[in-house]
């Protein structure tokens, strides 16, 4: 045990902590693979974390003291940070100060998030032994636009000391990052000074690290402190303050007596603090070496700030926020414990819930508990290819289940008859979703069904809208009238974009035709001009001028065939150029009058004539793929998928099956109640990044 007055003298690396603003809620959509995820609008909003009654005032440190942009250096994220499942809400700096982070400036961490939705798509894919045929879809600025990880408010991250959050014994260098005790000469109690940073860590974190290095003296301590610490005090010595003394390498956890935790540091040394989240636990190293965990509860009841305490004169501190290479190889600690964690969920014990009166997820009765576990699996994985399209597979892993006796009541056989008469059997689509009511059957469509809906989405996806329009009136004509006929109009809508495209792309040739055949002719022009040798035709006959070859002031009796290749050449490419002149007037007027079409026929709707209004943007482009911005989201790849999908979902909807398979539903729930989690401060969830560990493996 160590005394107040033995452990004064040096300064100590700190945590503080304190009682912020509410956690900022944001909904967040999970992204699923070849899923458009979007966000479930029943999420609760995150409790406000308890505290004491004095930490209950405004967050000034927030919006104040912040630096100057030519005083702070702007840095990236630490690297480390990049294993946080909530690493894109974690920022530096503003992102005026971050060219690479084009994000909006915040004035408020931990302010409430708007609402957003989140739109991730994939680019198609096959059920397919062949290569894919589909060129894959950019995701439109709009989409990330419209993400909250990219456009709600972010998590400030501690870069620099506080100016206002200081002892005014401790100057503060113009970048924040180096403390200078000037003070009393005196090794009293009252000379001790603290400061502590202007954002406190977001347990969004996971873990947070940064590393002081003693510059100057010996008598320093470091940690961790809450907002309302006394900055008269050493970290560790009051509450919600935890610090590691450099005089005799104790610790303190709101005492005024230390324990006994690790070797002594003075100058030169560099000390690293970091905090787990997921432990609620701080830790310590010393030149690179980990010293261990120390403390408990840290951070669960309030928020927790870098702090450090100095009491002698002229001594000093430079902090690394993530500015610099780290002594400590604090990537390799985080790994470590986020495979940790992801190793404590893989051995939890679990048991499948089933509702009652479920008959389709109820299993039969003589199965074991393992069985049933691997059935409701199976069904699952059988009731997404169904979903999705995935014919072939699907049939492939219905015979391979009933095989192994992996499977439930859910029988693929009786609804998905063996069949190779498919005209896509080879391009068994996968579509990207969007949130519509659910439904509660989760049975697989008849495998016919499956196959003419995967040709329709096909069509969709290479723009052959009018197949997709006589397919769906044929065998679905339910979906085109849902919402009083919205999707029948947006396909109708892609269909005058297409020709739109079509015609784009004729004039694209003519104009292309067009440059090509004045290129031959300023070349013809130039070889004879310039006395070329010519081909001869050995019947040519002699002019009585006597000129036999060149460009004289008379005409050539001589013919030249090298002239007369050009010109057979040049009227080729004539003719070429006039019958694609005359495709592109016709195509043009096609698109025209369809335009009107559309325009006429919907002029009584609202709501139609406003997405008419956004598609019919492209007329007044050239090339509207190439144009970029709103015209190349309505023409490109992606808006194709995008209403693929629209109609794949009103297909299965006006079949009463759910537009979301159980699969998806699943992931969904859990990884927006990770998300609300970590946002509230539980560090283990901050840990999982199901995208990067299911997904992305």
């Amino acid at each position: 045990m160590r005394s107040t007055a033995r452990s004064f003298p040096q300064p100590s690396p700190a945590l503080l902590s304190g009682t912020g603003a509410t956690p900022a809620h944001i909904y967040y959509e999970p992204r699923v693979i070849r899923v458009d995820t979007t966000c479930p609008t029943s999420l609760p909003s995150p409790p406000r974390r308890p505290g004491a009654p004095s930490a209950q005032r405004p967050a000034m440190a927030h919006t104040s003291a912040g630096p100057s942009p030519a005083d702070s250096v702007p840095f990236p994220r630490p690297a480390y940070l990049d294993h946080s499942a909530l690493r894109h809400l974690l920022q530096t700096d503003t992102p005026s100060q971050l060219s690479s982070s084009p994000k909006p400036d915040l004035a408020v961490v931990r302010t409430e998030y708007a609402g957003g939705r989140r739109r991730v798509q994939r680019s198609p894919s096959f059920d397919s032994d062949e290569e894919d045929s589909i060129t894959p879809g950019e995701i439109s600025s709009r989409h990330q636009e419209n993400n909250p990880l990219m456009s709600s408010a972010l998590l400030r991250l501690p870069t620099r000391w506080s100016e206002e959050y200081r002892s005014p014994m401790l100057s503060v260098s113009a970048d924040g990052r180096d403390l200078t005790y000037q003070g009393s000469p005196s090794n009293s109690d009252k000379d001790a000074a603290a400061a502590r940073t202007i954002f406190p860590i977001p347990p969004a974190c996971g873990i947070y690290y940064y590393e002081v290095e003693v510059t100057s003296k010996t008598n320093n301590n470091k940690g961790l402190v809450s907002r309302d610490f006394k900055l008269t005090r050493l970290p560790g010595w009051e509450k919600n303050s935890w610090g590691y003394h450099g005089d005799d390498g104790s610790s303190f956890a709101t005492e005024k007596t230390g324990t006994p935790y690790g070797p002594q540091f003075g100058a030169g040394d560099v000390i690293g603090c970091g905090i787990d989240f997921s432990q609620n636990r701080a830790f310590y190293t010393k030149n690179g070496a980990l010293l261990g965990s120390v403390f408990d509860n840290i951070g669960k009841d309030c928020d927790i700030y870098p702090a450090v305490g100095l009491c002698h004169l002229g001594e000093s501190v430079r902090a690394n926020f993530g500015q610099d290479p780290f002594k400590f190889d604090i990537e390799d600690h985080v790994l470590q414990q986020r495979n940790t964690t992801w190793s404590r969920i893989q051995t939890a014990p679990w048991t499948w819930p089933v509702a009652d009166g479920d008959k389709d997820l109820t299993p039969a009765s003589t199965s074991t508990a393992e069985t049933r576990a691997k059935s409701q699996i199976n069904d699952l994985v059988l009731s997404y290819l169904s979903h999705h399209g995935y014919a072939r597979t699907a049939r492939a892993f219905e015979a391979q289940c009933s095989a192994r006796g992996g499977m439930s009541t859910l029988r693929l056989s009786k609804t998905f008859p063996s069949s190779s008469t498919s005209r896509v059997s080879d391009h068994d689509q996968i579509m990207d979703m969007d949130d519509v009511p659910q439904t509660p059957t989760i049975a697989p469509a008849p495998m016919d069904d499956i196959e003419i809906r995967t040709r329709i989405v096909h069509a969709v996806l290479t723009g052959d809208v009018d197949t997709a329009l006589s397919d769906t009136r044929t065998h679905f004509p339910r979906a085109l009238d849902a919402d009083a006929g919205l999707v029948l109009f947006k396909l109708r809508c892609r269909k005058f974009v297409e020709l739109v495209l079509e015609a784009a792309e004729l004039k694209k040739r003519m104009c292309a035709e067009d440059a090509e055949m004045n290129v031959e002719a300023d070349g013809e022009d130039k070889g004879i001009s310039e006395g070329m040798g010519m081909d001869v035709d050995d019947e040519a006959d002699i002019s009585s001028t006597g000129v036999t070859n060149g460009f004289g002031g008379g005409s050539s009796a001589i013919p030249i065939k090298g002239k007369r290749k050009a010109s057979f050449a040049y009227y080729s490419h004539s003719g070429l150029l006039g019958v694609i002149a005359a495709k592109y007037g016709t195509a043009l007027e096609h698109a025209v009058a369809y335009g009107q079409e559309l325009q006429s026929e919907y002029k009584d709707r609202p709501e139609m004539r406003a997405i008419f209004k956004r598609t019919s943007v492209i007329v007044a482009f050239e090339d509207p793929l190439e144009a970029g911005g709103d015209a190349a989201d309505v023409a490109g790849q992606g808006a194709r998928v995008s209403l693929a999908t629209e109609v794949n979902q009103a297909i299965l909807l006006s079949q009463g099956r759910p537009a979301h398979p159980a699969l998806e539903r699943i992931y969904r729930h859990t990884a927006a109640s990770l998300t609300q989690l970590a946002l509230i401060g539980n560090g283990a969830a901050a840990l999982v990044d199901m995208p990067r560990e299911l997904l992305d493996a």
